[in-house]
């Protein structure tokens, strides 16, 4: 078992790529409706990570972990295996094609799963080609 990450909201707010007000929100939330995300007058990453994941699949996560935003992912997406619209890449995120972090209406990615996803041909692409 690995050892707690506790983390402040600063740091969860530059990890994420996430506001810190709307931020302080989710997070007070969270810890009111489940103890286990603050200790130490700080917050565990692993449990903020298990409570905002949209898959089922575990998420190692550290500080120093790569987030990508969808507009991001999206041109990775592009890059690595064809062009998406912001649309059909948020539609991706939401049905948990690949795992992402939401925290209200905003998705983070992190960029190693998203890689290992792309390698693993995890994620659709149809071209909109006609033949």
């Amino acid at each position: 078992m690995m050892t707690p990450v506790y983390c402040t909201i600063e740091q969860l707010s530059a990890l994420f790529k996430v506001d810190y007000s709307s931020l302080l929100g989710m997070l007070h939330q969270d810890a009111k409706n489940h103890p286990q995300v603050k200790k130490f007058n700080r917050y565990v990453l692993s449990e903020v990570v298990n409570l905002h994941k949209t898959t089922p699949e575990p998420m190692q996560i550290d500080l120093d972990t790569p987030f990508l935003t969808l507009y991001e992912v999206r041109d990775l997406l592009a890059e690595k295996i064809g062009p998406m619209v912001y649309s059909t890449v948020l539609r991706k995120a939401a049905k948990g094609e690949f795992p992402a972090l939401k925290f209200g209406d905003t998705y983070r990615v992190p960029l190693p799963i998203l890689i290992r996803c792309i390698q693993e041909q995890r994620i659709s692409y149809r071209s909109r080609g006609h033949k």
